[in-house]
């Protein structure tokens, strides 16, 4: 897969584009990220939806994330010691069967709402046994002299075969509901294990102490990575909030999975033209360029008060959003394979852990003593102030 070469004399640009070999391991985990990815479009802007359709409070809402980040912030290092300990792909296989579950359980949350508070348990435990894994298998196995491009092909990829996800989504949600689209995601995310069981991993045991990612994240040689990632905290208000926004502007799942899928088409077309550019021009320089639009599209989106304007500010949002997060990740994956990608994936989710929690609680606080409007337009704000600390990258 995505194992070809083109034979383009007069087109030398395309032809470097269209030319990479991954190897096996990228090759395992593209097709694995096709069927994950469409699984988790299906529902993505979804979930919050979900929980503000079943009457959740919106302070609770941030309670039940706050939760989460908090939790996973203390049981990262032990998914990263079962990655290191048995292997890569293997982690990420043990992570399908808990994202099938959490799945489940929220398809049944409607009949029974005590389920609110196993959930953040059940996403908690998936995401300490993918999210390591799958970042140290990119920086471990990705062409150092092709980064660029490659992280092209990997949003291409993860949010193109998504485009279709969240107006599939928002058509089952608005004709058949809630508890049959999280069924169907999780029939779609079993199909995920399979491109991992299809060979033997092929790896070493290393050993890793639950004390090394924290003394990582503190250490001088980390601090520009841990600035930026507390900056990416920005990321809870543009998953969690900004679709619930959306949908009392649109006032439908099918209208809002419309605007998303527009939106993400753009955004996959404009990350080729971003990932090729990096191999060849300064990271930080197009990181910054892209970093005042983030900022603005935080800034303008409580005035997004008509469906037409909603799509206008999600596009904005979603050009700035692919603008940064290929330098980024290009930048933190180069930084990763320099001082251990294990350590340094764990040293990284735990800040952005962290920066979620505490950005979670105080929105808490936010929507308990102010209107929903009047937290909407201080959580987009807080968002455009966290987006400034991508400069520090």
């Amino acid at each position: 897969m995505l194992s070809y070469h083109l034979e383009l004399p007069k087109l030398p640009l395309l032809q470097r584009f269209f030319a990479i070999h991954p190897r096996r391991q990228l090759r395992e985990l593209y097709t694995f990220s096709v069927f994950f990815a469409f699984a988790n479009s299906l529902i993505l802007i979804f979930e919050p939806v979900f929980f503000y359709q079943l009457g959740v409070p919106l302070w609770l809402i941030s309670g039940y994330y706050a939760l989460h980040y908090a939790l996973y912030l203390f049981l990262l290092p032990l998914g990263g010691m079962f990655a290191a300990r048995f292997g890569l792909e293997r982690s990420l296989a043990v992570a399908m069967p808990l994202f099938v579950t959490y799945f489940l359980t929220l398809a049944a949350m409607s009949g029974r709402p005590g389920l609110f508070w196993i959930a953040w348990i059940l996403l908690t435990l998936f995401k300490i046994f993918y999210w390591p894994a799958y970042h140290t298998e990119m920086i471990k196995y990705g062409d150092s002299r092709n980064r660029g491009t490659e992280l092209s092909w990997v949003f291409a990829l993860t949010e193109g075969v998504g485009v279709l996800g969240p107006m599939t989504g928002g058509l089952v949600v608005t004709f058949l509901g809630f508890p049959v689209l999280f069924v169907l995601a999780a029939a779609l995310a079993l199909f995920a294990v399979v491109p991992l069981l299809r060979t033997k991993e092929r790896y070493r045991a290393e050993g890793l102490k639950y004390y090394e990612p924290w003394l990582l994240m503190v250490s001088r040689r980390f601090r520009p990575a841990l600035i930026t990632m507390v900056g990416w905290g920005e990321n809870l208000v543009d998953l969690v909030f900004w679709p619930v926004f959306m949908f009392i502007i649109v006032g439908g799942a099918d209208v809002l999975g419309y605007i998303a899928t527009v939106n993400i088409l753009f955004m996959t077309l404009f990350g080729f033209f971003v990932g090729e550019i990096s191999d060849r021009f300064s990271r930080q320089k197009i990181l910054r360029v892209h970093l005042p639009f983030m900022a603005l599209g935080y800034l303008l989106r409580p005035l997004a008060t008509t469906p037409l304007r909603v799509l206008l500010t999600d596009s904005l949002a979603k050009t700035a959003l692919i603008g940064i997060r290929i330098p980024q990740m290009y930048r933190l994956y180069v930084k990763g394979r320099e001082a251990g990608a294990l350590r340094y994936v764990l040293a990284m989710e735990m800040t952005l852990s962290i920066s979620k929690c505490l950005l979670a609680l105080t929105l808490g606080g936010v929507f308990l003593w102010l209107t929903p409007s009047a937290g909407f337009a201080v959580a987009f704000t807080v968002a455009a102030v966290f987006s400034l600390l991508y400069l520090f990258l």
